[in-house]
């Protein structure tokens, strides 16, 4: 639940910052219709994660983790050209090795020295191009069907006035009144929305350290890959949890709280939860859950699931007190599977 907030402006037109908007398709009684809502782009929410891996990442690396110099501002350019690759990487397509091997290298290279462009992904757009998949995945944010006539857009009026001026800035005020007229100020609006609103993420635990494009390889060790693990984990707490993500934070601090919360943990094969923008997302992921089960155990496929729930009590799951609670047991549990 998110109010009054400016977390993803988009454009401005005249003295208008608008809010960004979203076409998504609603069931009415006389079948679909198309409806524009308030949204965060998943761009911003994914901007945010790597934020939060790179301070999560300097305490547990008791401030030298292995974040290269541009992912430690918060630009993230990535390995992007010869300008922000790692010279470590760029020194392996240099090698006498075949194209495949070289792209191997730089995966290589860039993952053991950037732990962000590791779990984050990254593409080198050169004359060997050499790309990592993102680890981790994010949805749009936009409000959930049940409560999508419950949502506005609204700008809000402001005003900026001219600062107290002395005498001979007054003097030189009137010298200048003839020439042009002075505004004593200046007003705007900014659109800020309401909603409660719905998110997905994944991610690839066990992908993180591993190369990915040309073969699967470890790329760091199993004790470096479970420290990278616990940032990743790490990091998601403290964004999801502190709502630190979107813009204008400064001034349209959202008036927000979580309303519900399921995570699903899978050891050997991935599984995504239902999107929590429909009705009864928690009890359909449930279900799913366990016909997902059986399918495998069909095929001959023994794999452990672990259901987390905040915000309902459904018969033999796991159920929490706060949103932290969630996910102090998701880390407890995804670290013990790991390791």
């Amino acid at each position: 639940m998110a109010n009054v907030e400016a977390l993803n402006m988009v454009e401005t037109v005249g003295n208008i910052t608008k809010h960004r908007r979203a076409p998504v398709v609603v069931k009415t009684g006389k079948g679909y219709s198309i409806r524009y809502v308030p949204a965060v782009s998943g761009e911003s929410l994914a901007h945010a994660y790597q934020e939060a891996l790179v301070k999560v990442a300097e305490l547990l690396y008791n401030g030298a983790p292995p974040v290269c110099p541009y992912c430690k501002r918060g630009e993230f350019f990535k390995s992007m050209d010869n300008d922000h690759a790692l010279p470590t990487a760029l020194n392996a397509l240099k090698s006498k090795a075949d194209v495949i091997q070289r792209k191997l290298l730089f995966e290589l290279e860039t993952i053991k020295g950037c732990l962000v462009e590791d779990i984050g992904g990254f593409l080198y757009a050169e004359d060997v191009p050499v790309r990592r998949t993102s680890r981790f995945e994010v949805s749009y944010i936009v409000p959930v069907y049940e409560a999508i006539e419950a949502t506005a857009i609204e700008p809000q009026f402001h005003a900026r006035h001219a600062p107290s001026e002395t005498e001979k800035e007054a003097v030189r005020a009137e010298e200048e009144e003839s020439r042009r007229p002075r505004a004593a100020q200046m007003i705007y609006y900014v659109e800020t929305a309401s909603a409660l609103y719905g998110l997905s993420f994944n991610i690839d635990l066990d992908g993180i350290g591993r190369t990915s494009m040309v073969e699967v390889k470890d790329a760091v060790d199993d004790k470096e890959r479970l420290r990278r693990m616990k940032v990743a984990l790490g990091a998601l707490a403290l964004t999801l949890t502190g709502a630190a993500f979107g813009a204008k934070r400064s001034r349209f601090l959202p008036i927000s709280e979580i309303d519900n919360v399921i995570a699903v943990i899978s050891k050997k094969l991935p599984f995504a939860v239902s999107s929590p923008v429909t009705r009864g997302y928690i009890v359909n992921t449930v279900r799913r859950v366990e016909s997902f089960k059986g399918l495998l155990e069909k095929v001959g496929i023994e794999n452990e699931l672990a259901v987390l729930v905040y915000g309902a009590e459904i018969e033999n799951i796991e159920h929490f007190d706060t949103p932290e609670d969630l996910m102090n047991r998701l880390l407890e549990v995804a670290l013990n599977w790991a390791a």
